[in-house]
């Protein structure tokens, strides 16, 4: 008796379905080429940080977004081939010469930023056009985009930090950095307000969406759906902190950018 029972398990056991699989969570690199604080990788503040923490929890399982720090040069070499692998964070098209037919995959933009032009409150520079730049040493980023500079009298350093204290210094007498720093300046700088003047009018407004490779349409589609998230969520808006500098000035800005800022 003992063993037909035996039998007639193992007999039922070996007809039911087969369980599914635990599928492990596909890893998802997300790129971060940016050495300032406020986005570079493994920072106590990095914005990148969090923002893979609250990809990665929205996904159910479905991705881990691991952060991930990579130099620009390195970047432009690897989206060059056709299968990598990975979101690329805070970028922009005219960034990557994506203008005209893009070769990556490109989500909705999901922040708004601008380079504002920063002066001394002492030696206030008020921007109209790059006109009022003329024959002044703008302090910049090496290696940023800034659109339709050919013209303007380049100081590079190796950082937006080190362009404002260059800036600070009189070094130079006027500078661009992004609308984004600003948090972070703050925090280094308390008495910033004191001795930094902000033109009026930025010289660019411009958003920051995510890319993948062409060959990655899921993953697109669900980046696509968390834009939609961050834009509704109030405590992400606060954290990147760019509307309070940005809106005031968005006189200049298109629909689709006013709509950045809610």
């Amino acid at each position: 008796m003992k063993a037909f029972l035996t039998k007639s398990i193992w007999l039922i056991l070996a007809l039911l379905p087969a369980a599914p699989a635990v599928l492990a969570a596909d890893i998802i690199p997300l790129y971060v080429y940016y050495q300032d604080p406020l986005f570079a990788a493994g920072g106590p503040q990095s914005l990148t940080d969090k923002l893979a923490v609250w990809l990665t929890q929205r996904a159910n399982g479905r991705y881990q977004f691991v952060p991930t720090q990579i130099p620009r040069r390195r970047l432009q070499l690897m989206i060059r081939q056709p299968h990598w692998h990975g979101v690329v964070a805070w970028a922009n098209p005219r960034w990557f010469e994506e203008t005209g037919q893009p070769r990556q995959n490109w989500s909705r933009p999901y922040m708004i930023d601008a380079n504002m032009v920063a002066s001394l409150r002492s030696a206030p520079v008020e921007y109209e056009d790059d006109q009022s730049l003329q024959g002044l040493r703008i302090g910049s980023v090496q290696g940023y985009h800034y659109k339709d500079s050919a013209e303007l009298l380049r100081d590079d350093a190796d950082s937006e930090a080190r362009t404002l204290l260059k800036l600070r210094q009189r070094r130079v007498p006027v500078a661009f950095l992004q609308a984004s720093s600003f948090p972070f300046f703050r925090q280094q700088f308390p008495d910033l307000d004191d001795w930094i003047h902000l033109s009026a009018k930025p010289r660019t407004i411009f958003e920051r969406a995510f890319f993948t490779a062409p060959d990655q349409p899921e993953l697109l589609a669900y980046l696509n759906q968390q834009v939609d998230a961050l834009l509704a969520d109030r405590p992400w808006q606060e954290l990147m902190g760019t509307c309070k500098l940005v809106k005031p000035r968005l006189a200049a800005a298109t629909d689709a950018q006013r709509k950045l800022c809610r």
